[in-house]
């Protein structure tokens, strides 16, 4: 049961105890006091002309009760609107993250398979570098951007990968071999 749920009962609790309290005083019974509500409302002046003092606070502390039993109606009601209103907004809420989660999962796979593909791409020019002499592959593996030409050297046979870069202008070899010993970025989700 909720907060909102204990709270509500609490105060018909409060309620029913406050009118029989009410009705006691008047000297009224239950009956008559749930009949008043349908009835006019006598003047003060009559209560006042027609009963005693301990009467007149009785009745007194009755409208107040009742006064008091209306506002808390009212609050009631407007609890229970806000919690309908919250929950449409939570049901919002769940179906909106479900729609994030899916689309997640979507991009997720969609850079595996582009990372594999990748991956083939680069598997592709590693055969096809270690294939040719390391003289006559030096002027085309120079114009590879450098994160290109660090992930193939990366895959490539050590020896194959070593006679390349010899085969490479010094300040060029120099420059791949920096950014291979470079610390590896790991991307965390």
């Amino acid at each position: 049961m909720t907060d909102l749920g204990r709270m509500a009962g609490s105060f018909a609790r409060i309620r029913t105890i406050t009118l029989s309290v009410a009705a006691l005083a008047l000297g009224t019974g239950t009956a008559a006091w749930a009949g008043a509500s349908l009835r006019p409302k006598p003047e003060v002046t009559d209560v006042e002309k027609y009963c005693s003092t301990e009467q007149q606070g009785a009745y007194q502390l009755a409208e107040d009760l009742h006064r008091r039993e209306r506002e808390l109606d009212s609050r009631e009601h407007a609890v229970a609107a806000q919690e309908a209103e919250m929950a449409t907004a939570e049901g919002r809420l769940k179906s909106r993250l479900e729609e994030l989660e899916k689309t997640r999962k979507e991009l997720q796979d969609l850079l595996g398979q582009a990372d594999t593909k990748r991956d083939e791409r680069i598997a592709g020019i590693v055969k096809m570098v270690e294939s040719g002499r390391a003289s006559a592959m030096a002027p085309m593996f120079g114009q590879l951007s450098d994160e290109l030409a660090v992930a193939v050297l990366d895959k490539m046979n050590r020896s194959k990968a070593g006679k390349l870069l010899a085969a490479l202008p010094p300040a060029r070899a120099a420059a791949l071999a920096q950014k291979m010993a470079e610390p590896i970025a790991v991307a965390v989700p």
